[in-house]
Formats: structure tokens, sequence, C-alpha cells
């Protein structure tokens, strides 16, 4: 996982919307949505559970943003 993937993550728990955290992040919504996918299958989980309501993050998801936060965090500490 990528700090660009982790990004991506935040940007959509933020907005609660693909194509909201797209324009943010500056990427296409196919590939943030790509992105997003590929990180749920590699930790094997559903970080968010997508609907005509919106996007929601799941309870697992909330513990994974949270996480994807702090390393943000540090990571601008280190750059």
């Amino acid at each position: 996982m990528t700090l660009t993937e982790l990004r991506y993550i935040v940007a959509v728990a933020d907005e609660r919307h693909f194509g909201r955290a797209a324009e943010k992040s500056f990427v296409s919504q196919p590939s943030l949505s790509a992105s997003i996918r590929k990180v749920e299958d590699e930790l094997g989980v559903r970080v968010f559970e997508r609907g005509k309501a919106g996007v929601i993050v799941t309870e697992v998801g909330a513990q994974g943003v949270a996480q994807a936060r702090r390393t943000l965090e540090e990571a601008a500490r280190v750059t």
C-alpha cells in the first residue's frame, strides 16, 4: 500500500463520494476507484460500502481510515 493510496482512502472518507474525492486528489475517478479496490483486495476487507445513497465507511474501514491519517501525518513530518 502506497502513501498515494492512503491519501485516496482519506479523500473518499472525507468526501463520501468517489468523484469528488478524485477531483480533490487530481486523479480520474476510475483510477481512484481502481486504487481503492486494489487496497480492499489486498486487505481482504471492504473499506467503503458503495450505494445509491453514497459512500459509507465500514466499521473496519473507519479503523483503516484512522490509521491512514496517522501514517500520512507521520510521513509529512519526515518530508
